[in-house]
């Protein structure tokens, strides 16, 4: 990576991340406090696309969350990878990613059909399998999260218990990098997904309902509520980033702001994961 390209990106991580603060955050206040995923249905997202201002906000939502998390894994890529080859080919993967993705959000927006949609009027209406594929998707996302933070406990209760360092020795500033890391690349994989399942309304309002259907299962809950919890980290941390970034005093502080991001976090969290156990469970 040229000196002059990796500075043009991170840039463009910070510039877009401050964006998605409010684009991504202002999304996951209206899905997940206001609301609730699975009452998300067709009625909701047609009536939100009949106003201009939403389709050009979720426009930008996606063209923001999506780059950035695809730059961002582009430095995962360039610090994991050790050979050069196997390097260029995930580089050449984030770009394939990235043009079939950005292609087929915007035409999903940009091309939506409320009447054919509902109507189910649409060339693959009526065709519930589409939407069971999406939907157990989400098991296997949330499965994977659930195993892995099984795994990462029972690692992290060996060293304990074996008076070692867990993770590794390092200050602050080194688990504040580690978390963002690690909580960007589970969001860029359920963005991924997420992208797919809104492609799903421009086939049919019944398609579409039913894969929003599976977000109230009660084994996918606490997946949706501990993804809340890493978006809200993440933009909550990269405001400190940028806050040690750009901000005189950040870097003496970097310390104190780790633990209002996390305290932030907690909080935060909390009101989502009420209303979603509200509504879906009780």
């Amino acid at each position: 990576m040229s000196p002059g390209l990796e500075k043009a990106y991170w840039y463009f991580l910070r510039v877009s991340g401050v964006a998605l603060v409010f684009l991504a955050g202002g999304h996951l206040f209206v899905t997940h406090y206001l609301n609730v995923p699975s009452e998300t249905t067709f009625d909701f997202v047609s009536a939100r696309w009949a106003n201009p201002l939403w389709r050009t906000f979720d426009t930008l939502l996606l063209l923001a969350a999506l780059w950035h998390g695809l730059i961002g894994m582009r430095f995962s890529i360039a610090d994991y990878l050790r050979s050069r080859g196997a390097r260029q080919v995930g580089y050449g993967a984030l770009w394939i990613f990235g043009a079939v993705f950005t292609v087929l959000g915007l035409v999903t927006i940009i091309t939506f059909d409320e009447e054919m949609s509902r109507e189910n009027t649409g060339p693959l209406s009526g065709e519930m399998w589409i939407g069971d594929l999406l939907g157990y998707s989400l098991f296997v996302f949330a499965v994977v999260t659930y195993a892995a933070m099984i795994a990462l406990g029972v690692w992290l209760f060996g060293h304990v218990r074996e008076g070692r360092s867990p993770v590794y020795t390092g200050d602050v500033g080194q688990y504040a990098w580690i978390m963002h890391r690690a909580t960007g690349i589970g969001i860029l994989f359920f963005l991924l997904i997420h992208i797919v399942d809104i492609l799903l309304i421009g086939l049919g309002r019944d398609v579409y309902d039913h894969t929003v259907e599976f977000y109230a299962n009660p084994f996918i809950i606490p997946m949706e509520i501990l993804l809340v919890g890493a978006v809200i980290y993440h933009l909550l941390n990269g405001l400190r980033i940028v806050a040690i970034d750009f901000s005189a005093t950040g870097a003496s502080r970097e310390k104190k702001y780790f633990w209002w991001v996390l305290i932030g976090s907690v909080v935060l969290t909390i009101p989502s994961a009420i209303v979603i156990f509200a509504q879906e469970i009780f």
